[in-house]
């Protein structure tokens, strides 16, 4: 009995342990989402930048944040991915995230003093999480989900975490690029995307 109480105690400190190790990286990412947060929001008000030159100081400083090329090989699929040769993976990652930026630039454009706010965390394994936002604009809310992993090892020039895919409204970016990759490419070839890509 003794031996039993024993190994529950040495579980339940355990627990206790993953569980403060979860809630100081959940406050140490959460620090670092805000703290890019009001950044790009004082770039954005910046009257005296240009167009192109907040843009490029916004992706700069979202670079570091984003795995561009796990999103790229995802949005893809394993299957199609595999196919490729390294010319045509490089190319593709290269569109891709050229595609990713300028997306997300135009979409500065429609910015006019929306509050953003985490509404919720949640850390399925110890090497993701998942940062929930809500974008009010007047009375109308729009809901954006930030999905982060670990990698093994930090990449130079990288942050700790890094986002993987974003949702919005509960429809992911990489899912519907999925979707309409594998649409194209039913009837088209991969050279025949990258050209689509590099046209668009």
């Amino acid at each position: 009995m003794r031996h039993l109480r024993k190994v529950f105690i040495a579980i339940i400190s355990l627990v206790i342990i993953a569980q403060n190790i979860f809630a100081n990286e959940q406050d140490e990412l959460k620090e670092q989402f805000l703290n890019k947060l009001d950044t790009i929001v004082s770039i954005v008000q910046d009257t005296t930048l240009l167009k192109d030159e907040r843009n490029k100081k916004i992706v700069e400083l979202l670079t570091p944040t984003f795995d561009f090329d796990i999103m790229a090989k995802l949005s893809l699929g394993s299957k199609e991915w595999s196919k490729l040769n390294p010319e045509q993976r490089t190319k593709f990652v290269d569109l891709y995230v050229e595609r990713m930026k300028q997306s997300y630039s135009s979409k500065l454009d429609s910015y006019k003093d929306q509050v953003i706010e985490i509404t919720e965390i949640k850390q399925p394994k110890s090497n993701r999480i998942e940062i929930i936002t809500n974008i009010a604009n007047g009375g109308e809310k729009l809901e954006i989900s930030y999905k982060y992993y670990k990698p093994a090892r930090q990449e130079i020039g990288k942050d700790k975490w890094l986002i993987y895919d974003v949702s919005i409204l509960g429809i992911s970016i990489l899912k519907t690029d999925r979707a309409q990759f594998s649409e194209f490419l039913q009837t088209k070839t991969i050279d025949d995307l990258i050209i689509k890509l590099s046209n668009s």
